[in-house]
């Protein structure tokens, strides 16, 4: 089925839970097809390190819990090792903006930045909340703990991005 490849596809670039609503409007089908979509990719991943969740209106995709060992150790590097550059860049913008949309991350970093998100996310350096004027986005923002992984006392000892753009010009 053709449309339970699109869901995959949608559900996999989004990176995070997507309104089914969402989904009906940007796959253009209704109800009745979407939950045949739902069910054909569930069965289809039945045998895959992934699986199909649903709660209450939301649909995403998730690790299989067969895999938990695996996850649990890649989530461990994660948290201990060093940020990698993409999740560096999206915490930057991150703090220099304050709240931000993901979709207003991945405006400026020019790249889908979900996964850099969710590495931040895992390492408590950025929180997620619904944008109060618009419930289908959320809003990314730092965390205390960003501070003290910083080594700085308030995000008002970061160089302000007009001091910051200035310098780097220096060294064009």
């Amino acid at each position: 089925m053709e449309l339970a490849r699109s869901l995959e596809a949608l559900l996999f670039i989004s990176g995070e839970p997507v309104a089914r609503k969402d989904i009906l409007r940007l796959l253009a089908c209704d109800t009745k097809t979407l939950d045949e979509a739902i069910i054909k990719l569930s069965e289809d991943l039945q045998t895959r390190g992934i699986r199909v969740l649903q709660h209450e209106d939301t649909i995403t995709l998730a690790t299989a819990p067969e895999n938990s060992e695996i996850v649990e150790k890649i989530t461990r590097e994660q948290l201990e090792g060093d940020l990698s550059r993409s999740a560096l860049e999206t915490l930057a913008i991150i703090l220099w903006k304050g709240k931000v949309s993901r979709s207003g991350i991945d405006y400026i970093r020019g790249v889908n930045s979900a996964f850099a998100l969710r590495a931040l996310l895992i390492r408590g350096l950025v929180e997620r909340s619904q944008d109060e004027k618009d419930a289908r986005v959320y809003i990314y923002r730092p965390t205390i703990d960003v501070l003290k992984f910083l080594g700085i006392t308030s995000l008002k000892d970061l160089p302000e991005i007009e001091t910051l753009s200035s310098q780097m010009k220096e060294y064009d």
